[in-house]
């Protein structure tokens, strides 16, 4: 199952748009669709973001932090880490590029199921992102 997580984190690391057929090696890992966080998303969707993702930040590398591991999940803990250089979708509206370097701490949770994910719960820490970008400031 760790490998699983190695060949999953290289999927939104290497640039989306050098592979061939990127919807095909999104399938490889994921079912189509993914429940995400309790709603389904097709794989063309994972695609996009993944390309959002690298798009807004360059130099992305990823520190797991700690993971727990079950016949049918997986749980992971992990920094992102890298350098903000474009617009940036979030929660309270885009953000353009503002050179800063960040760390987002996130944390999945991946349920496996025939050797794809077929349901992942994502919290990522948005406000200690926006922070980090000087776009919100903590009183």
């Amino acid at each position: 199952m760790t490998a699983l997580l190695d060949r999953l984190f290289d999927l939104w690391l290497e640039p989306v748009d050098q592979r061939d057929d990127p919807e095909a090696a999104f399938r490889k890992l994921y079912a189509d669709p993914v429940s995400v966080n309790g709603a389904p998303m097709p794989v063309t969707s994972l695609v996009e973001r993944a390309r959002s993702l690298q798009r807004s930040f360059t130099g992305l590398k990823i520190e797991i932090v700690d993971q727990v591991v079950t016949p049918d999940r997986i749980a992971v803990a992990f920094y992102m880490r890298g350098r903000h250089v474009g617009p940036l979708l979030t929660p309270i509206g885009t953000v353009a590029p503002t050179g800063h370097p960040v760390e987002i701490r996130t944390i999945d949770v991946l349920t496996i199921a025939d050797g794809v994910i077929t349901a992942l719960w994502v919290l990522s820490d948005e406000l200690g992102t926006l922070t980090q970008l000087a776009v919100v400031q903590l009183v």
